[in-house]
């Protein structure tokens, strides 16, 4: 039997992956948007190893929803030069991210999750009331890359002239591409 979706403004049936500018040496190589791009082009999401146990690389996603990014996502100024997430990403449904292997993660403390199986690790997240805690990033985790030719998208970004330019890209994935959303409209509205 099917559940029911649920409909609550605080609850999301998609999951986010957003980007960010990516830095060496205090300089910036590219931004959030030629972030995006890059992984337009390469047809997946790379998976990374920051703050990850066990030996699994993974990517990282929010069910945030789409109408409270703006709590989560910032646009670069000069009080905020260096936001740890902008208005760039990949949006997919959350069957498509439990296709790809994308799984809640486990927030618990260091010290209760020595149950958790050496292949299951990637999914903890640390978690110390009072001192650590991350449960407002509503993670899910990706195993190793997310193969973004086994689903269908939509392409976040800020400004409707750069929904114009994705929708130019020439790109493995053009045929995957759900739509494209200017996410300076919608932050506007809400």
């Amino acid at each position: 039997m099917a559940l029911e979706k649920v409909r609550r403004f605080d609850v999301s049936h998609s999951l986010v992956h957003l980007t960010r500018r990516r830095r060496r040496f205090f300089k910036t190589e590219a931004s959030a948007f030629e972030v995006l791009k890059e992984i337009l082009h390469a047809g997946k999401i790379q998976s990374g190893l920051g703050y990850v146990k066990g030996n699994h690389s993974v990517v990282c996603f929010s069910e945030i929803p789409l109408s409270a990014l703006h709590g989560f996502a910032a646009r670069i100024t000069e009080d905020q030069p260096f936001p740890r997430y902008e208005f760039y990403g990949i949006a997919i449904s959350k069957g498509s991210g439990f296709r790809l292997g994308a799984r809640p993660v486990i927030y618990l403390p260091d010290a209760e999750a020595g149950w958790i199986p050496p292949d299951q690790q990637w999914r903890h997240v640390r978690f110390e009331h009072g001192q650590i805690d991350w449960t407002h990033e509503r993670e899910w985790r990706c195993p190793n890359d997310a193969d973004l030719t086994k689903v269908g998208f939509y392409v976040l970004v800020w400004s409707a002239e750069e929904a114009r330019e994705v929708v130019q890209l020439n790109s493995p994935l053009k045929n995957s591409i759900l739509g494209v959303l200017p996410m300076e409209h919608l932050s506007d509205m809400v």
